[in-house]
């Protein structure tokens, strides 16, 4: 089985809301790469893998609330890993702030 077969398969197996915050995750990524440019490839690629794995972890849980709001199924998913892959970077900022801010002094 090559890789991408392999890729294929996940992706087939994989819950739909699951596929969708994957590849919106990934454009909002290419899309802040395309908007925000550094000018080391190695940081893009760093921040786009960022945004990607922001998009999985917090859009899912964006998008469920999205989701429980409007109804909208898996476009609430999709909608949440676009925002969460093109500003993924500030969202787990923000998170890990909130989350430490009684931790660190």
């Amino acid at each position: 089985m090559t890789f991408w077969e392999y890729v294929t398969s996940l992706l087939e197996r994989a819950p739909e809301n699951l596929s969708a915050l994957m590849v919106s995750g990934a454009a909002g990524a290419y899309v802040r790469a395309i908007f925000a440019p550094e000018a080391s490839w190695r940081r893009r690629i760093t921040e786009g893998f960022a945004g990607a794995l922001g998009a999985i972890f917090l859009g899912g849980v964006v998008g469920h609330v999205l989701d429980g709001l409007t109804g909208a199924g898996v476009w609430a998913y999709a909608a949440a890993g676009f925002v969460m892959g093109e500003g993924g970077i500030a969202a787990i900022r923000g998170v890990r702030r909130i989350l430490l801010r009684g931790m660190v002094k």
